[in-house]
């Protein structure tokens, strides 16, 4: 199962970079359909860096095309996801402890 899991980041990431080199050369439909595919692999695997990476560039795709409530929405979710994972990072991390303890007054004895 392991095994799996990794081709399909794997093939999420490979989407992902695909759709970049079909938008620079300008073949949008390619890139918008490779952008929708890496987001939908990631998002399955909780690949929380490619799914932002590949939202924020479909979001930037569709604004570019004047689709500007489509373009809200996969920004949108980008910046949700990315909150969502800062604040695990930050609870698994205990960063408000570091953050209280860098804050809290010294008394010398």
């Amino acid at each position: 199962m392991q095994h799996t899991n990794e081709q399909i980041i794997q093939q999420a990431n490979t989407e992902f970079l695909k759709a970049l080199r079909y938008l620079d050369y300008g073949k949008v439909k390619q890139g918008e359909a490779c952008l929708k595919q890496a987001t939908h692999l990631a998002n399955l695997l909780n690949d929380h860096i490619t799914f932002i990476r590949a939202a924020i560039c479909y979001g930037e795709l569709l604004w570019h095309a004047e689709k500007y409530d489509a373009s809200d929405h996969w920004l949108q979710l980008a910046l949700d996801r990315l909150t969502a994972v800062q604040q695990d990072i930050n609870d698994l991390l205990d960063v408000q402890r570091a953050r209280s303890l860098l804050n809290h007054q010294r008394h010398p004895l």
